[in-house]
């Protein structure tokens, strides 16, 4: 759905690297959607974690955007 991309809670800046093409990808990815870069972003690392939580400390695994 297109409101599951919109960003609903507050958002601090983070300096990344991220390799060139991907970042080519996500800006016509954008482009086409209509949903802004961060926006996109923010979703993919959503669903990254949602799929990994094997890479977080027991203690947050069933906390994690449960607000």
């Amino acid at each position: 759905m297109k409101s599951d991309y919109k960003i609903a809670n507050k958002t601090v800046k983070m300096d990344i690297q991220v390799e060139e093409n991907v970042i080519e990808v996500l800006n016509q990815m954008a482009k086409f959607s209509k949903h802004s870069t961060s926006e996109l972003v923010n979703t993919a690392l959503k669903r990254f974690i949602s799929a990994h939580k094997d890479f977080l400390p027991p203690e947050l695994r069933d906390k994690i955007f449960q607000a």
